[in-house]
């Protein structure tokens, strides 16, 4: 019994003999060749928002800029999300010009909310999600409701909002 504790000091000894060796070194990159440069990485934020809407005011308020690089609907339905976070839409697919979409719960967006909040609603989402790159049309399906029913909405039913800047 003696002997376990034994090699557990031996052990141990070894381990600190092993981590205090000497100093790492400072690597100078200003000067050293050996390293390839650096890539440029463009990384994809996972939640994206590119508009608010105010369909009363048939406007649309720009605010995020950059839609270079953007082509993930995912990032598009989380920024919604985060500002519609009781209605929780998910993407299903995208297929030719189209991205496909389902809400589960829609019983607040589709009567808790009116007519004015689910109509607003459904442009937001449309609105955000034909701003990626060959996306005319949003597919919404959801449980039918007082307010609000599934179906094909189109970017250009929105093209006439005035675009504004934050």
């Amino acid at each position: 019994m003696k002997f376990i504790p034994i090699i557990t000091l031996v052990f141990l000894g070894a381990m600190f003999f092993l981590s205090c060796g000497s100093p790492d070194k400072q690597i100078d990159t200003d000067h050293n060749t050996d390293f390839p440069e650096m890539e440029t990485i463009v990384e994809q934020p996972d939640t994206i928002l590119f508009w608010t809407v105010n369909i009363e005011q048939k406007e649309k308020t720009r605010v995020y800029e950059d839609t270079t690089g953007i082509d993930n609907p995912q990032s598009i339905i989380n920024g919604i999300n985060t500002i519609y976070p009781t209605i929780r839409l998910e993407f299903v697919k995208r297929s030719g010009d189209t991205v496909y979409t389902h809400i589960d719960s829609a019983f607040n967006f589709t009567n808790d909310m009116g007519s004015f909040g689910a109509a607003e609603y459904i442009a937001t989402v449309v609105v955000n999600l034909t701003t990626l790159a060959n996306v005319n049309y949003v597919n919404l399906d959801f449980p039918v409701g007082s307010h609000a029913t599934p179906g094909v909405y189109s970017k250009s039913s929105y093209e006439t909002y005035k675009e504004m800047h934050d």
